[in-house]
């Protein structure tokens, strides 16, 4: 509170009121008995007021797209956690894993292979005596390597997935800090402008080098001629400098390494106004972080193209589908058999068929088909999802780089370092003006200063 304020209005006086709430040792003040309108006014604004809150936060609890920041190419960029913590996290069922095709292809598949198995078994003779504990148990031998090694593939590709965004963000890093140290050591504006220009370049050129690079049909590659051809269009490259990459090699990578050797020739040799001397150890610290960008590079390099061995990713997606279509024939030949029970015991409740049994006991095996009937659907529609949806989990973690949105939205901090860079050059040139209007006027406060001090020398003389 300001000082000098105090509570003049009637909302600073409910306001404080409000806040002496659930502090017994306060004194609460007397009402006025003579006013007993102001209390029931005061019931019905706070109702109002709850029904409005209730009614704005139900609206906001059904709506999704205010819990997503999306990228202009539909890629995540952010998300509320907190609506994670609420039962608002069964409306992002769309965006969740469950969602995805390998695990909506293979509710489909193990949903067909239980209904057609539990259609073969309920026409059988007596399919109720039918025993399903022997499959189940080896459903149950196969689930214990299948969690063990499942948990272990999703630990390994989280670690993987850290390591290539923080790789990638290290290399953004070190693009700012040796574009200001560029600014530090007054290479000129137009020297200065290219090496940026190539330095962005180079990032959308390395998205789709390491995009390609993960992916081995050539018919899924993103067109990299296209990409470059955009970039001269936009003024990044020019058509001689498009035309030099293209005589690459057609290792992974090689173009974007390829724009870092000119980045380094610049770098070396920095262009700076005439009388202005590059200390030699800020000329180092330049290189250094030229260095480092090449050293992120290489990392990416290393993590999407070095995979998981072939054989342990191959046996555990061999396991997860084997299981899954156990899993499926099981319970469809549970359900078969169930359903012939309740359709059996249906008939013998109402009197079409004869049994030896009370009604009780015919209503009690009833029930229990039906009951065994709802956890086997259960089971068929949520285990093998489960599986298949961790399976795929690992598989975004492994290869974050592409177009789904899901991916990492390189290009969103691409675009972002290039505005950055930019910003630096505005705000760097706007101080620089400010500095040396500062510096004149305090050379003449300066001047002022001496040649009082000589006044006052000479008139002491």
């Amino acid at each position: 509170m300001q000082p000098g304020s105090s509570f003049n209005t009637e909302d600073d006086h409910e306001q404080a009121t409000s806040l002496e709430e659930g502090l017994p040792l306060l004194p609460k003040e007397e009402e006025d008995k003579e006013a007993p309108s102001k209390g029931s006014v005061a019931m019905r604004d706070a109702a109002k007021t709850a029904a409005t809150s209730a009614m704005q936060y139900g609206k906001s609890a059904a709506s999704v797209d205010s819990l997503f920041g999306i990228s202009h190419n539909n890629k995540l960029l952010c998300y509320d956690q907190n609506s994670l913590l609420t039962a608002k996290s069964l409306l992002l069922i769309g965006r969740s894993a469950f969602a995805q095709k390998p695990v909506l292809y293979t509710l489909a598949y193990c949903t067909t292979l239980a209904f057609t198995a539990a259609a073969c078994v309920f026409f059988i003779p007596k399919a109720s005596k039918l025993d399903t504990q022997k499959f189940e148990r080896f459903g149950a031998f196969l689930k214990f390597f299948i969690i063990f090694m499942l948990g272990i593939y999703v630990s390994q590709g989280f670690k993987r997935w850290w390591f290539t965004v923080t790789s990638f963000e290290k290399f953004l890093i070190a693009i700012r800090q040796m574009v200001f140290m560029l600014h530090t050591i007054k290479v000129t504006p137009a020297s200065r402008k290219i090496i940026e220009t190539y330095c962005v370049a180079s990032g959308y050129i390395l998205n789709v080098e390491v995009r390609n690079a993960q992916i081995v049909e050539s018919k899924g590659h993103v067109d990299l001629e296209n990409v470059m051809a955009w970039l001269a269009r936009k003024g990044f490259l020019t058509q001689n400098e498009v035309d030099q990459l293209g005589t690459g090699l057609g290792s992974p990578l090689c173009r974007t390494r390829a724009i870092w050797s000119w980045i380094g020739e610049l770098i070396s040799h920095p262009v700076v106004p005439e009388g202005v001397a590059v200390l030699p150890p800020l000329l180092v610290r330049t290189i250094v972080l030229c260095q480092a960008c090449v050293s992120e590079i290489e990392h990416l390099k290393m993590n999407i193209t070095m995979q998981t061995p072939f054989m342990y990713s191959q046996l555990l997606a061999i396991l997860v589908h084997v299981n899954n279509t156990i899993l499926s024939i099981c319970c469809g030949m549970a359900l078969g058999s169930s359903m012939n029970e309740i359709h059996r015991r249906r008939e013998q409740l109402a009197g079409e068929r004869e049994h030896g049994h009370r009604v009780a006991v015919v209503t009690e095996e009833l029930y229990g088909a039906i009951q065994t009937t709802g956890l086997q659907l259960i089971i068929v529609l949520l285990t093998p999802m489960l599986y298949v949806a961790f399976l795929h989990i690992a598989h975004i973690l492994c290869y974050p780089f592409g177009d789904e949105s899901y991916h990492l939205p390189t290009e969103t901090l691409i675009a972002r370092l290039h505005s950055e860079l930019n910003s630096m050059s505005v705000n760097r040139k706007f101080f620089q003006e400010k500095h040396k209007e500062w510096q004149v006027s305090e050379q003449k406060k300066l001047k002022c200063h001496q040649e009082d001090e000589d006044d006052d020398a000479d008139g002491g003389g």
